[in-house]
């Protein structure tokens, strides 16, 4: 192991700031991914599903990029491949010097931590923006992520309003809700001026060519809405073959992430936009530094990895060290693969090291990589490129000598049975054990031995059996999740849609058409807003909707194609009106799409949103849409976005 390691290591230990920090968001994640996973009626099932299909892409990877690259541009976006780091920097440093951009605004995207885009472009004179909030606070900080899905995790709220004191000269205040609305009002400047937006993407849907966005903050929607040029940044494993697979994934990610059974935003782009806001153009860059390499290789199963986070929030290790102390963009238990396999054993092989391979990372991976193995993998590699001290070599030959001598083993497991369990005054002997028990008594009690070992206690009936599947069905890998699903106009389907709704801060009002307009009213009122930014589809015209607005003294901005509106000119709106698509009962999500008078802008700018939803389009399953009917709507929206 490092010595710049094992200091970061020791650092972090004696550093109370840091552990009151990750031990919160240890109990919180594990609180909530297991209320959400309490949800799914075949947990197993899908996991083992959700590997087989990411296997599947992978095993031809070359082909797969090459079909999704051809359909991403038959939709209108403009695909680049990048071999390396240097050549997707330079890629998008290109596409921004075309534009004359100066100013870039960023959703938290790991692959361009990975590749140093920050840093690239800011030595080219560009200003660059994370507008994640998380990503906002370790930038004013000058420090990368320290966690792959909460980039400030290292930070307690105190430190936070220390930060903004420090950087942005206003009063320390710890209240979040004060923080949060700081970050906002900096933010939305940037997102108003950005001449481009860069952003991730979670998964490239290879059917259909679409760009799929998953985010718990709106800055996602911001970036790819709001500038003339998004520019969308890929590592070359993110694809799924089909919206069922996209479904499978969503289902998986944000439980295993944050807890919650779908993130607040979820954005399938398609094309560029159709009207006068918004980017008229947009690229893909396929980053693969080092993956086509990787999927050759040992270690090819972590290309399987859908950037959860579940395995950091999981792993001891990570929990008392936290993620800078690995010195590399992605730490924890898939950073201690990945980083060796992507920029060298060499240089980060040591890192497979700092793990206790107690296997708690493959139990919380949704997608079943088994990380204990890929682990053990990195650890020989490195062994065999880096020199052992002679201790180390010593005892394990002595160890592997006694493990295959089971007599020998017996006696010395009871000798330190024996030892261990000696009154506490008669222990001072651990105190001169060798390196590294030596180190390790230091920090920790030693583990008495157990009396007698767990092998001989295991009863046969203990050993589980599989049972076989029925003749003629499918390989359990491809049997479909059991799932309960309500009829589509079962009077249920609306009351689980105003439950979830509700839980999440959000208000559901039924109400006849000819009592929509009143309502509106009503509400608008009752919150003082007169500024109304309207986008409603044509289906809604019967309604006037806007006449009945006028009459009623509202100061209206409609944006309309024959009059071209700029984001910020619709800036001052204190509330969006639109009209939704689609309703999900199981998620209480809604669905808003992309069109001529740009409903996004609607919902995205103004503090208030009221989404008008006909009661046809409310469904049981938001997973079963995505499977079976989001391909239909895609072809008529350029963006589609769950709310």
């Amino acid at each position: 192991m490092s010595a710049d390691f094992q200091a970061r290591i020791h650092a972090a230990l004696s550093n109370p700031a840091l552990q009151q920090a990750l031990q919160r968001n240890a109990a919180r994640r594990a609180a909530g991914r297991q209320a959400a996973f309490a949800s799914l009626p075949d947990l197993e099932s899908m996991r083992r599903r959700a590997h087989q299909a990411r296997l599947r892409t992978l095993n031809d990877l070359q082909g797969a990029l090459q079909a999704f690259a051809a359909r991403a541009q038959a939709n209108g976006m403009i695909v680049h491949r990048a071999a390396d780091a240097q050549g997707a920097c330079a890629i998008i440093l290109s596409l921004l010097r075309k534009r004359g951009a100066r100013l870039v605004v960023k959703s938290k995207s790991m692959v361009t931590e990975e590749i140093g885009l920050n840093a690239a472009l800011e030595a080219e004179g560009l200003r660059v923006v994370e507008t994640d909030l998380g990503e906002f606070i370790v930038q004013l900080r000058g420090e990368g992520p320290a966690h792959i899905i909460t980039p400030a995790v290292h930070l307690r709220r105190e430190d936070v309003a220390r930060t903004f004191n420090e950087k942005l000269g206003v009063p320390y205040d710890p209240s979040v809700k004060t923080m949060t609305r700081l970050a906002r009002q900096r933010l939305r400047r940037s997102f108003l001026e950005a001449d481009a937006g860069i952003s991730g993407v979670n998964f490239g849907v290879l059917e259909t060519g679409t760009l799929c966005l998953v985010t718990n903050e709106g800055n996602g929607r911001m970036v790819t809405t709001l500038p003339p040029l998004h520019i969308a940044v890929m590592g070359a494993e993110r694809l799924v073959r089909d919206s069922a697979e996209l479904a499978l994934m969503l289902e998986l990610l944000p439980r295993s992430a944050t807890g919650q059974r779908i993130t607040s935003y979820i954005s399938l782009i398609q094309r560029p936009a159709r009207g006068a806001i918004g980017p008229q153009e947009r690229h893909l860059v396929i980053v693969d530094n080092g993956r086509h390499a990787l999927a050759q290789g040992a270690l090819r199963e972590a290309l399987l990895c859908i950037r959860c986070g579940a395995c950091l929030n999981a792993c001891p290790v990570f929990g008392r060290i936290g993620g800078h102390a690995y010195g590399s963009v992605y730490p924890g238990p898939i950073g201690s693969v990945v980083s060796p396999a992507l920029f060298g054993v060499a240089r980060y092989g040591h890192l497979a090291r700092a793990c206790t391979l107690c296997g708690a990372c493959r139990e919380v991976c949704p997608v079943d990589i088994n990380l204990p193995q890929l682990l053990l993998r990195t650890r020989r590699e490195y062994v065999g490129r880096a020199r052992q001290p002679a201790w180390l070599s010593a005892g394990l030959t002595l160890f592997a000598w006694l493990a295959t001598h089971p007599r020998l083993l017996r006696l010395a497991q009871s000798v330190a049975a024996l030892a261990t369990r000696l009154p506490p005054r008669h222990q001072g002997w651990l105190r001169a054990l060798p390196p590294p028990l030596k180190e390790w008594s230091r920090t920790r009690d030693f583990p008495p031995f157990a009396w007698r070992p767990f092998r001989p206690l295991a009863a046969p009936e203990m050993q589980t059996a599989q049972t076989p599947a029925p003749s003629g069905a499918p390989p359990a890998s491809e049997q479909p999740a059991a799932a309960t699903l309500l009829p589509q106009r079962d009077l249920l389907t609306s009351q689980r849609f105003q439950q979830a709704l509700e839980a999440v801060g959000g208000q559901v009002i039924q109400a006849a058409s000819q009592a929509v307009a009143e309502i509106i009213t009503h509400q608008l009122r009752q919150r003082g807003l007169n500024e109304i930014l309207l986008s409603l589809g044509p289906e809604w015209d019967r309604l006037d909707i806007p006449g009945h607005l006028e009459q009623e003294g509202f100061n209206l901005l409609v944006p309309s194609p024959s009059q071209p509106v700029s984001p910020r000119s619709m800036a001052p709106a204190q509330a969006g009106i639109t009209g939704a698509l689609r309703g999900f009962a199981d998620t209480g999500s809604i669905l808003v799409g992309e069109g001529p008078l740009n409903p996004h802008l609607s919902s995205l700018l103004p503090p208030v949103h009221i989404a008008l939803l006909r009661r046809a389009d409310l469904l049981p399953s938001l997973s079963r849409w995505l499977a079976e009917e989001s391909a239909a709507l895609l072809a008529r929206y350029p963006t589609l976005c769950l709310i």
